[in-house]
């Protein structure tokens, strides 16, 4: 039993993220000529690298540092975003064009219709087109009848087609919001001639027939008239598009559709799972990084490399590399250190939901869930008082299960506190329920992600019999998870619908939670005391005035 064991807070990639999401949010929003903004970059860099020589003043070298590199990444910024549209461009009607794209992300390979969709790069365009090089684009395409064509990820396309502006209302909730949030303004469709000038590398096709034989291994044994294997699909290869309309409203009202995005929970079980095999063959633990990380961005790609998985691998990496070349493991400055490359690799993704809840659940739980955990264990622990040495079998069991009930707990307030006034602003609803419900489903979801890598790795090996068996195992976990899911819908109070809850209060309520929690841990002292409950207060505290104001604006 370890009371007072918190995790270090070091973490020095933190202080060049302020400056970074300034930066990036003006060269988003402004235009400023380039050498200006160089030449003052370098002078305040400059001075904050001879305060810091200086020691003398921190002050100077916090405001200047915060300065230089705010003004490095509006340069940045400038150089990566593509131009905005004109607005008087994006209010003219839809028009044909030519287009080469290079495909980035697929949405959907096919469907019966035989149309495609994806995310792709504006390689060329016709001259009259609204859309120019280097822009981004939804697209939408159509194969042939008589053609085997699939739309896959690094195809090089031209099409002809109709482009569309993108017009959204403010506050809206909708696929074009999120298309307009990471910078794409136009929507090409109703395409017509086809033509794949450059296929996609050897190593996306690979992924790709990877994903389908994936996808039948976890098809392998299923019993008739049942729903469950579109959810093991979705869960395991995040194919969102399996999930049935009514099942994809219910775990989005329940706060638990992050389970079918490929995220931290699937990349930290299946990194789990990879590390304990290679300890299992006597692999070094300073060693197994560098053969587990290579394999489990493998996974990544198979299952599409969705800027989610991306994330959660790249937070994977940075701590699961300092066992190989550090002693101390800071999960905070693996956390600064994967969102500082995650916005230089895609600075887009700032303005993407995905991004903002991400980053600010785990900082949720590694700034209160875990230390409210070792608050809670040393002061509430059942045997405290006793010897570990001298715990009874009965006694061990106790302790083990109290502790795994109070982690969980801790885990799914702070990751509740964090991502609920996001929710209420962007979805139009709270779900309380949802502490409870995330802290009876994670072991499921563990246990099934789990499950379904034994499986694929039976099956690839030829034991398709054994995937078989252990697909079963995995179904009897998502069968209670659908139940529970269902279950909760029927609770009064578990989900609080606020349509019209103010967008500002959310992202009010996000900084000043975390400025809390920081202010928090500067003293870790403060953890120890009654001063933890400022943190959920303050969200409760907005969340009530975020709703009282749904309530009361006019519809």
């Amino acid at each position: 039993m370890h009371f007072n064991n918190p995790i270090p807070t070091r973490a020095p990639a933190l202080f060049l993220i302020p400056g970074m999401i300034m930066g990036l949010l003006l060269a988003r929003t402004h235009a400023a000529p380039i050498s200006v903004l160089v030449i003052g970059a370098l002078l305040t860099l400059g001075l904050s690298l001879w305060s810091n020589i200086r020691k003398d003043n921190r002050w100077l070298w916090a405001i200047s540092f915060c300065l230089g590199s705010t003004l490095a990444f509006w340069v940045y910024g400038q150089a990566r975003f593509p131009a905005k549209p004109d607005p008087h461009t994006l209010s003219l009607p839809a028009r044909e064009a030519t287009l080469t794209l290079g495909v980035k992300r697929v949405l959907s390979p096919m469907n019966v219709y035989r149309s495609s969709s994806g995310i792709a790069k504006v390689l060329t365009a016709t001259e009259t087109s609204p859309v120019q090089a280097k822009s981004r684009v939804y697209f939408r395409a159509t194969a042939p009848e008589d053609s085997d064509y699939v739309l896959q990820r690094g195809q090089q396309l031209q099409l002809t087609g109709v482009l569309y502006p993108i017009q959204v209302e403010a506050g809206e909730d909708s696929f074009e919001a999120y298309l307009k949030s990471t910078g794409i303004h136009y929507a090409f469709e109703r395409t017509s001639a086809l033509s794949v000038l450059k296929e996609s590398s050897i190593f996306d096709r690979f992924c790709m027939r990877a994903n389908d034989r994936f996808d039948e291994y976890l098809r392998l044994g299923t019993p008739t008239k049942t729903h469950l294997t579109n959810i093991y699909v979705a869960m395991l290869l995040g194919k969102k598009a399996a999930l049935s309309d009514e099942q994809t409203e219910r775990f989005r009202m329940t706060g638990t559709m992050h389970f079918f995005a490929i995220s931290g929970l699937h990349i930290g079980v299946i990194a789990t799972v990879i590390a304990q095999c290679l300890l299992l063959i006597r692999v070094p633990r300073r060693f197994s990084p560098w053969i587990g990380l290579p394999l489990l961005y493998l996974y990544v790609e198979i299952t599409g490399a969705s800027p989610s998985a991306v994330r959660a691998f790249l937070m994977a990496a940075c701590f699961w590399l300092s066992f190989a070349i550090t002693r101390q493991r800071s999960p905070l400055g693996a956390l600064a250190t994967s969102a500082v490359a995650v916005l230089l690799i895609a600075p887009e993704q700032l303005w993407g939901l995905g991004f903002q809840l991400s980053y600010t659940v785990v900082l949720s739980i590694l700034l209160f869930g875990l230390p409210l955990y070792e608050s809670l264990l040393q002061r509430t622990h059942p045997y405290k008082m006793l010897p570990e040495d001298n715990w009874t079998i009965g006694q061990r069991a106790i302790a083990w299960s109290y502790d795994k009930l109070l982690l969980l707990f801790s885990i799914s307030l702070s990751a509740w506190l964090a991502s609920a006034p996001l929710s209420a602003g962007l979805f139009g609803f709270i779900a309380p329920g949802a502490i409870l419900l995330n802290m009876l489903l994670v072991y499921l979801a563990a246990l099934t992600i789990t499950g379904g890598i034994i499986g694929i790795s039976l099956a690839s090996a030829g034991l398709s019999g054994a995937c078989a068996f252990i697909n079963h195992s995995a179904w009897v976990c998502l069968g209670l998870m659908d139940a529970l899911v269902q279950l909760s819908l029927h609770i009064s109070g578990s989900i609080i619908v606020c349509e019209e809850f103010p967008k500002s209060i959310s992202y009010i309520a996000v900084i000043g939670y975390l400025g809390l929690l920081f202010w928090l841990n500067t003293n870790r002292e403060r953890m120890q005391t009654k001063a933890v409950l400022i943190a959920p207060a303050f969200i409760c505290v907005i969340l009530i005035i975020g709703y009282l104001m749904s309530t009361l604006s006019p519809q």
